[in-house]
């Protein structure tokens, strides 16, 4: 091992820190406060493991993994195969849930390649104790140099990813914001915003605090109506909130839409640095008409306006609804799946498979990551 140079590996996110974390991290879903509240739920099957690189006393580089379960139904065809064959169903994923963006956060640039070796012969060890089945970076950004040109060295097969979306906030007031849109697309902006006003709706800055129960309810109301599944049991309930408010407060920006003085919507994003992602939206939907656009006010013109005003240098958001981001001024960013079994007769096989037209064709058609 280099001198100087340890790694350390973590269950909980209290063992690296709050200050560590957070000086470290350069995205919002990489803070102390999201890992944080991750760790207190129970609707997430996910088992946390943070590798740490310390040079002597001082923390150089974070890598959070988190142990998911293969699940055969949802998974691609070539993993439910191997889970049936060999009896392993777990792999180690390094992102952060609920983002579509792997990374490992360095407090600065220096010997990069040399941690990310140290990380690599981590990564073999942990999979090893543990029986876990692969090891995958699954949303590398191509803007990534570091992962995106050294990984394969470590024996992970680099697949295509999906693509997602962010806004580069270049702008010194929202005006300047609506003149860069296409005229069409500025003209649908300014109708949205003032039928917004004209129906009644005000969107306002709020306190998470004593909210988590109706955000939770609204959030709620989205995913009924667009996965229909009145089963389906709430990720986000009223204790998430709660907790998040607990552990990221600082890192919370709430806007709320009100109507007759009651709160029928909300965007909820998180900011680290000059970063802001918008996390989620919800609302009531039997309040809304279609002339109110609350979704486009909270999702897009709110935010958008607050960040230029605060410094923000970029916008994340999720991965749904391409053209309307893209009219918004949005930019898509490709990433890409890296893929590694620890077992092998299995890579080869993997390996080989990937350069199979057939194998390629089907894996595209089905579009799974975890083919």
């Amino acid at each position: 091992m280099p001198s100087g140079k340890e790694v350390k590996v973590f269950q909980s996110i209290d063992e690296i820190g709050k200050s560590t974390m957070d000086t470290i991290a350069d995205d919002p879903f990489f803070t102390y406060g999201w890992f944080k509240t991750l760790e207190t739920q129970q609707t997430y099957k996910y088992s946390p493991i943070y590798v740490a690189v310390y040079d002597e006393s001082k923390v150089v580089c974070v890598a959070p993994f988190f142990i998911e379960l293969i699940e055969p139904d949802s998974n691609g065809l070539f993993s439910r195969l191997l889970n049936l064959v060999f009896r392993q169903n777990k792999a180690l994923s390094c992102y952060s849930p609920r983002c579509y963006r792997s990374k490992i956060l360095f407090s600065d640039n220096r010997e990069e390649k040399i941690v990310l070796d140290l990380l690599s012969k981590e990564i073999d060890s942990i999979c090893k104790k543990q029986k876990i089945l692969k090891s995958q970076f699954p949303y590398v950004s191509e803007f990534d140099k570091l992962l995106s040109m050294n990984i394969q060295n470590y024996g992970y097969q680099k697949i295509p990813g999906i693509t997602t979306l962010h806004l580069d906030v270049k702008w010194t007031s929202f005006e300047d914001y609506l003149k860069s849109l296409k005229p069409k697309a500025r003209g649908k902006a300014r109708r949205e915003i003032k039928k917004c006003r004209e129906n009644g709706v005000t969107i306002q800055e709020s306190e998470l605090e004593d909210l988590t129960t109706k955000l939770s309810d609204l959030y709620a109301n989205l995913s009924l109506k667009y996965n229909n599944n009145k089963s389906a049991k709430r990720i986000f309930d009223s204790y998430f909130f709660s907790m998040l408010n607990m552990y990221a407060k600082e890192k919370i920006k709430l806007f709320i839409a009100k109507k007759n003085g009651e709160v029928v919507g909300f965007s909820l994003s998180l900011r680290q640095g000059d970063v802001l992602d918008v996390v989620m939206v919800g609302f009531d939907y039997s309040t809304q008409t279609k002339t109110d656009f609350s979704y486009f006010n909270l999702g897009y013109y709110t935010p958008i306006k607050w960040g230029i005003e605060n410094g923000v240098k970029k916008i994340y958001y999720r991965l749904t609804m391409e053209k309307i981001k893209l009219d918004r001024g949005c930019k898509p960013e490709k990433t890409y799946c890296f893929v590694k079994y620890h077992n092998r007769m299995l890579r080869v096989l993997y390996d080989n498979a990937l350069k199979n037209p057939a194998f390629n064709y089907l894996r595209s058609r089905l579009g799974k990551l975890s083919f």
